[in-house]
């Protein structure tokens, strides 16, 4: 543009010069009127030439304005660098070949600054940072000289006026980025931009990268859980609240990590909340933690450890559990069994053999390694055999005379019953042992049976004593 107004104004001064090319005045004719110019700019300068004289060109002093002639300055065209803002006089003499010297010709050079422009916000308005959809400071700038600005880079929602020697620029970004702006200031004086940076930060962002249901996992008490990570962006920490007890959650590096062995059960539904960067970002996610398995007698107390009889039903024994899917069992006898369903053990049966019996119930399924033990002791019937010589058991006796004694050993049986034993004879069980002893003071045929009492079963042994009386012996005679 400046550079077609000079051609401009040196075309009019050449159409000029031509017209009067011959001209015998020694008087110049000046390019009319004031002239406007800017700081550090060269301008042309010109006077009709006239063949033979001779030109003198001078800067007079104004307020302020000051030039220096860079070519032409005893010629009737000349170059003028501006450089001092304010306003001064430009002067030319014209001398004629003849030796006279015309009046001076003048022109009022007015030399205005180059435009300015100045930061009037804080300090680091011009380079912020901005969270997506939120406000920016806004930027202003003091200019002088221009008459206007233009404004590139912006991101989209935020825009820059020009009102009154001053630049502001304001809005809402709706999109982010980083964007390197430009203010031009147009009109007056000087090509002057000035550059800023808005940076606008999208909001926080937390995914989930651990296994799909880590974040919402059922993990046994004190069993360590799955770790559970999230990827982060655009935070610079994170806050945690609801993890059970014995598990924590940190932030590092972008990575969400929680992990631990939790001490304490139930469900804790756990929250993070991304700190720093943009927008209030939170995620959720739930530890159950199970309790171990449980396992309570129920049926009466010492029904885990009885005893039974042989081919008696045992009293049946019950248990009450927690977390259990299920149970398995070793140890119990042949014809007893063992049963899991909703959440109750149930041990019952026949045993049809004798023998002490420790069984063991392992819970299967839910949390720990859970066993409970108890005992079924299986006892065998009674038992009676004869351990006196054979036949005692069925023996004949004189009466008043002692009988041999009659001996049995007995299992199982904590005491005897013994009936039909002739007067004189007592029968009885010590340690064992069945003992049928003494003197039958009557005669006659005596069947006996001895009944074990205690233990296992309905036991009885039988076997006869008879009595012989005295012979009855005639009166003597003589033949």
């Amino acid at each position: 543009m400046k550079t077609q107004i000079h051609l401009a104004r040196w075309l009019a001064v050449m159409l000029v010069m031509i017209l009067v090319i011959n001209s015998s005045y020694a008087q110049p004719y000046p390019i009319p009127g004031d002239h406007v110019v800017c700081l550090n700019t060269t301008e042309p300068y010109g006077v009709i030439e006239t063949i033979g004289s001779t030109y003198v060109w001078t800067i007079l002093p104004g307020t302020g304005g000051a030039g220096t002639i860079a070519a032409g300055v005893t010629q009737n065209l000349i170059t003028v660098n501006w450089t001092s803002p304010g306003t001064c006089t430009l002067q030319v003499i014209e001398t004629s070949a003849d030796g006279c010297e015309g009046d001076p010709v003048t022109i009022l050079i007015t030399v205005q600054p180059l435009n300015t422009i100045l930061l009037t916000s804080a300090v680091g308005t011009d380079d912020q940072t901005v969270c997506i959809n939120t406000p920016i400071l806004d930027i202003t700038y003091a200019t002088t000289g221009a008459t206007g600005a233009t404004f590139t880079g912006l991101p989209t929602g935020v825009t820059g006026a020009w009102l009154n020697d001053v630049v502001t620029i304001s809005g809402t970004p709706s999109v982010n980025g980083v964007f390197p702006y430009e203010i031009t200031l147009t009109g007056g004086c000087g090509l002057v931009t000035i550059t800023g940076t808005i940076t606008v930060t999208e909001d926080n962002t937390i995914v989930l990268t651990s296994a799909v249901g880590t974040d919402d996992q059922t993990v046994c008490i004190n069993t360590p859980i799955l770790d559970i990570t999230y990827a982060t962006t655009g935070a610079t920490g994170a806050t945690f609240t609801g993890l059970p007890t014995g598990v924590t959650g940190a932030w590092l590096n972008d990575v969400v990590t929680i992990s631990g062995t939790p001490s304490v059960n139930g469900v804790f539904p756990y929250e993070i909340t991304l700190t720093g960067g943009c927008g209030l970002v939170t995620i959720t996610g739930t530890i159950t933690v199970t309790e171990d398995n449980t396992i309570v007698l129920t049926s009466a107390v010492g029904t885990d450890d009885q005893t039974v009889c042989i081919n008696t039903p045992i009293i049946d024994i019950t248990y009450s559990t927690t977390g259990a899917t299920g149970a398995t069992f070793t140890g119990l006898p042949t014809g007893v069994t063992g049963a899991w369903l909703n959440d109750v053990v149930t041990i019952s049966g026949i045993p049809s053999v004798n023998g002490v019996f420790p069984y063991e119930i392992t819970l299967t399924g839910g949390c720990g390694l859970v066993t409970i033990t108890g005992t079924i002791t299986v006892t065998e019937n009674n038992t009676i055999v004869l351990t006196s010589a054979i036949g005692t058991d069925d023996q004949s006796v004189c009466i008043d005379t002692p009988i041999i004694d009659i001996t049995y050993a007995t299992t199982g049986a904590t005491g005897a019953t013994i009936t039909g034993l002739p007067a004189g004879v007592t029968g009885s069980w010590a340690a064992d042992v069945v003992t049928i002893t003494g003197t039958p003071s009557v005669s006659g045929l005596f069947s006996y049976t001895i009944t074990l009492t205690g233990g296992c079963g309905t036991v009885t042994e039988t076997g006869t004593i008879e009595v012989t009386p005295r012979p009855v012996t005639s009166p003597i005679f003589h033949n």
